[in-house]
Formats: structure tokens, sequence, C-alpha cells
């Protein structure tokens, strides 16, 4: 399945340390794969990546190991 990736650039807006903790909330309520995807749909890359560095560290290995997933699956599509 191809999931659409938000190619919005991360404005100051984004960056704010309001909208990071609300993401990083997102993140860390983030419970599959397809959940993920969802997110990477809604948030700019920069900043999922930015209020990733908030999440538990179990939470964050789950989050990577379903971003691998969902990288090889955009791969082979």
């Amino acid at each position: 399945m191809k999931y659409h990736i938000c190619d919005l650039e991360a404005t100051p807006e984004w960056l704010t340390i309001d909208s990071i903790d609300y993401i990083a909330e997102c993140l860390e309520a983030c419970e599959s794969l397809e959940m993920l995807a969802d997110l990477r749909e809604i948030f700019p890359r920069a900043a999922l990546r930015s209020a990733s560095i908030q999440v538990r560290e179990a939470q964050r290995q789950r989050l990577v190991s379903w971003l691998q997933v969902l990288n090889k699956e955009e791969k082979a599509a």
C-alpha cells in the first residue's frame, strides 16, 4: 500500500515549542504502523524529526521499526 508523505516544508510555525510538543504527544500515542503513516501524511518531515527526540526510547524504537517498514514499502511501490 502506498502512503502519502507530507511534502510541506517545516515553516517556523511548525517548529515552535508548542507545535513540537503536540507532535511529540502524537508520536508517543502512536499505536501502529498505520497511525504513523497518518502522522507522516499530516506533519512535515523536519517537524516529525524534531519531535521524535522527545519520545520515550521504547516508543522511539517502535517508530523506527515502523518507519523501516513504511520506507521499504515506499521503495517497492
